[in-house]
């Protein structure tokens, strides 16, 4: 077996990152990271392509091989498709882990006689000409019969790959496993002074995850005679969203931490008033971990009306549901949770019982494991999870 896995999460990094005793940067990353490891242990040939960057080729302690590769080149660039092509081939795997919607490699893979297993965390949403095309070549690279496959995060995500016309019989809904220690659920108040809310923000900072709005949504507490505090951890756009809090008189308010240990995070989380996720509808979603991160941090939670977040949570019972792209909305949702000691107490009672119930059952681990041994029960097993039988 020689499995080849692309994605954009630099594996090499993370794996030298847990070699000397330091921590994650985000949920699941020492379980994925520590399964491929085991899996080159048991004597697979394994290599991981990170796509965010070039890298030179390597061989971890494991036996795992990583390198990096630069998949975008810019906004009117194009991507590097043909080097793409050629690292994969170079390795010639028998199995493909694709963890990037890549229509062109799935073709790939399956002219040359590749098993290729399409496991995403996204959604397709965005609307346009270009995006239509964009996911009617996904959906007909996905229903090639060869594939026999198609896993996506959540089921709010793998609904979405049927939407855009994938064969519901071969979609599959994964998830995580319960990594945290969630808790402790005690009913939390609301701050002793709404006036004073602190927020707390964890993800990639863009705009499209709703980063911006959420600094305006600040900027217009501030101008109704309030002061609160948005702390943002993540990597992305630090400059850009440093300028708007400047421009909008609120850079005392906004504190951004950039890229911290999974642990800060949580601490970020526990120490808040409310954890905020203001995706916009046009982020590509599958489901984001920050929800269930800040939940079991017994902390309220704010989510945007996004639908892959639908059915996760329950606007007053288990968080508050605001409009995506919308700062007023955000800001008044977010100043009715403040000033409602009730709802705050609600929530975090909810949590533990929304938390509970939060996983799907069909773990990442256990469906590369099937998909690998490849025999008939491992395959009626995966069926058991399909949207369609």
């Amino acid at each position: 077996m020689r499995l080849l896995l692309l994605q954009f999460g630099d594996y090499a990094e993370a794996a030298h990152r847990f070699d000397r005793g330091e921590g994650e940067t985000y949920y699941a990353q020492r379980y994925t990271v520590e399964h491929v490891a085991a899996l080159a242990r048991a004597g697979a040939a394994v290599r991981v392509i990170a796509l965010g960057a070039d890298a030179p080729l390597e061989r971890l302690p494991s036996g795992v091989e990583s390198m990096g590769l630069q998949l975008y080149r810019g906004r009117f660039r194009g991507t590097r498709l043909g080097a793409l092509r050629m690292a994969a081939a170079a390795f010639d795997p028998t199995h493909l882990l694709l963890q990037v919607p890549l229509p062109a490699m799935i073709r790939w893979a399956v002219a040359r006689g590749v098993r290729v297993l399409p496991l995403l965390a996204d959604s397709f949403l965005a609307d346009g000409l270009r995006q239509r095309l964009r996911t009617r070549r996904l959906a007909a690279a996905l229903n090639a019969p060869e594939v026999t496959w198609v896993a996506n995060h959540g089921p709010n995500a793998a609904a979405d790959l049927v939407r855009i016309g994938v064969d519901p019989r071969k979609v599959l809904a994964f998830d995580w496993p319960a990594l945290l220690a969630p808790g402790p659920f005690a009913p939390r108040a609301a701050p002793a002074d709404p006036a004073h809310l602190r927020l707390a923000y964890a993800g990639a900072v863009t705009e499209a995850k709703g980063v911006g709005d959420l600094i305006e949504a600040v900027a217009l507490a501030r101008a109704a005679g309030a002061r609160w505090q948005l702390t943002i951890a993540g990597a992305g756009d630090l400059d850009a969203m440093r300028a708007l809090a400047a421009r909008r008189g609120v850079a005392g308010q906004v504190t951004l931490l950039g890229r911290v240990p999974h642990d800060d995070v949580l601490a970020l989380m526990r120490s808040a008033d409310a954890v905020v996720v203001p995706s916009r509808h046009a982020y590509p979603e599958g489901m984001p971990m920050t929800i269930y991160e800040g939940l079991s941090s017994g902390t309220p939670v704010m989510v945007s009306d996004h639908p892959m977040f639908r059915g996760r949570v329950v606007h007053l019972e288990s968080a508050v549901v605001f409009p995506a792209s919308d700062p007023q909305g955000l800001y008044e949702a977010a100043r009715g949770l403040a000033a409602d000691a009730a709802l705050s107490r609600r929530l975090s009672a909810a949590a533990e019982r929304t938390c509970a119930g939060f996983f799907g059952p069909l773990k990442w681990d256990q469906l590369v494991t099937r998909w690998l041994a490849g025999g008939d029960a491992d395959h009626a097993w995966l069926r058991s999870f399909a949207l369609a039988k």
